[in-house]
């Protein structure tokens, strides 16, 4: 066990126990096992670089705090955070929306992220429903234009 490995650890677990996160907590969020979460804390393993994205998102903080304690701890609650990772100004809707999931508990954004997540399948479906309906009739030579 190298001694990077237990620092980085020691980190992901003191900061996972600030939140107040369970291992299963962390499952729920990133899909890293409570097994390899063990190993990672205990610093028997390295994440990998999939699990240190999840990671420093859920535990907000930088990948680079994660691996060298060196960088800060983000405020999720900022909105600017994603317009740095995305490259995209919000409205203050979005930011509203944002705000409001970021304060709730993290098994309820989970629900909040999977009612979106079936909100947006239903609407892309239609989209795709009526477009493919839309082709039939310029096919059929019966299209109308709007």
């Amino acid at each position: 066990m190298d001694n990077i490995d237990k620092m980085v650890g020691i980190r992901i677990k003191t900061r996972r126990k600030e939140l107040n996160l369970t291992q299963k907590d962390v499952y729920a969020a990133t899909g890293i096992s409570n097994g390899n979460l063990s190993e990672i804390e205990r610093g028997n393993v390295l994440p990998s670089s999939k699990a240190l994205v999840s990671l420093s998102k859920l535990l907000q903080t930088s990948i680079d705090w994660i691996l060298t304690g060196e960088a800060s701890i983000i405020d999720n609650n900022s909105p600017e955070i994603s317009n740095i990772e995305y490259g995209l100004k919000l409205n203050e809707s979005e930011e509203l929306i944002i705000f409001m999931l970021r304060s709730l508990p993290l098994e309820e954004q989970l629900d909040v992220k999977n009612y979106l997540r079936a909100k947006v399948a239903k609407y892309e479906k239609s989209e795709l429903s009526s477009t493919s309906n839309h082709g039939k009739n310029v096919m059929d030579g019966n299209s109308e234009i709007a």
